[in-house]
């Protein structure tokens, strides 16, 4: 049972209305309450991007389960913003500030910057919000942060290459966005993997910014002086890179895909190396953090970060997953409110939950 919601302090949402009207130019206009004092919550939901396929089933995968939370009657209502422009903190500090003033009681964010929104946030928690941050690292002490973790994505996903390619061989990688905090532990963790593999060579780096059609003119450009590739680590740019290879004649080799609907029947109707493997953050972080959220409101004490496992797609279980992803789609966790809570309980203990089951098994 979801505990009485507190009363939002008058004077805080006074001040958001006057911040957040001149920001958009509405004064003058009323900002009607979408929450109940007394009922079930309001949940709204901050997205600083909508440009990809990542984030658009992310949206998705929120709109599912927040449809479903409304119909049980477990909330009252929800709202999706997607922040103007290219990920701009700015504009998403100025969109959760409009979007409190609808008073909700869970604010879920996937933030443009972890530090940025710092101050909004501290806001949104002072006057009774329950915030969640998900897809990042936030350095707001009051909000719950609920990520896949970058190393263990990079770990896994050069450990199956390496065992595709036999322990041994030639090795191409395809780094992200470097310079950043996530490609930056991304890369440490391949380097570790790769220290206990010495007849694995690295014969080249691209940067492919984790992004099949950038990695794909990458891996173009330096192909043709490059001994054969046995394998490619990369960082959700598999498909990119397959077509890199096919393009320029060569086999193409045990690769790290992107799990996308057209990823994976790609990885299907072509021969690509024995032991590839799809995985990538899981867009349906947002469905584990809006059931977190819902266990704190309720009272459940949860650590200020918890980590939930990334979709992770091996070659028997590929055909499996091909008809619950859409063309456009990157494959999501289906979570629920038990799954949330099993995954909770192993995080506190310090274990490893089973993994979700494959949607539609």
């Amino acid at each position: 049972m979801l505990a009485r919601h507190r009363r939002r302090p008058f004077a805080a949402l006074a001040g958001l209305a006057v911040i957040a009207a001149a920001a958009f130019g509405l004064a003058g206009c009323s900002a009607p309450s979408a929450a109940s004092d007394d009922g079930a919550p309001f949940v709204a939901l901050s997205n600083s991007f909508i440009g990809n396929s990542w984030r658009q089933s992310m949206v998705n995968q929120f709109e599912r389960v927040a449809k479903q939370a409304k119909a049980d009657g477990t909330i009252s209502g929800y709202k999706i913003a997607n922040a103007p422009g290219d990920n701009s903190a700015t504009n998403q500090i100025a969109q959760i500030k409009t979007l409190l003033l609808q008073k909700p009681d869970i604010l879920l964010i996937d933030p443009a910057s972890p530090t940025a929104l710092t101050p909004v946030i501290q806001q949104a928690c002072s006057i009774g919000v329950t915030v969640v941050v998900f897809d990042s690292a936030s350095e707001a002490p009051c909000a719950t942060v609920v990520t896949n973790s970058f190393p263990e994505w990079a770990s896994i996903s050069t450990k199956a290459v390496i065992a595709g390619m036999g322990g041994k061989g030639n090795l191409l990688i395809s780094r992200g966005v470097v310079g950043s905090a996530p490609e930056a532990e991304f890369y440490a963790a391949q380097k570790k993997v790769l220290a206990k593999y010495p007849d694995v060579k690295v014969v080249g780096t691209v940067t492919g910014f984790c992004d099949s059609a950038t990695a794909q003119k990458a891996v173009l450009g330096v192909l043709s002086s490059l001994p054969k590739i046995d394998g490619v680590a990369g960082c959700g740019d598999g498909y990119g890179i397959a077509q890199a290879f096919q393009t320029a004649g060569r086999a193409i080799p045990v690769l790290a895909f992107e799990p996308s609907g057209r990823a994976l029947r790609f990885w299907k109707d072509n021969r690509v190396g024995s032991g590839s493997i799809a995985i990538m953050s899981d867009p349906g972080q947002v469905s584990a953090g809006f059931y977190t959220a819902l266990d704190i409101l309720s009272g459940r004490k949860v650590a200020s970060t918890v980590i939930f496992p990334s979709v992770e797609i091996a070659e028997d279980q590929r055909d499996a997953w091909l008809p619950n992803v859409s063309q456009d789609a990157i494959a999501s966790w289906q979570w629920t409110q038990a799954l949330v809570d099993r995954q909770l309980t192993a995080d506190a203990k310090g274990t490893a939950a089973a993994l979700p089951p494959i949607p539609g098994s």
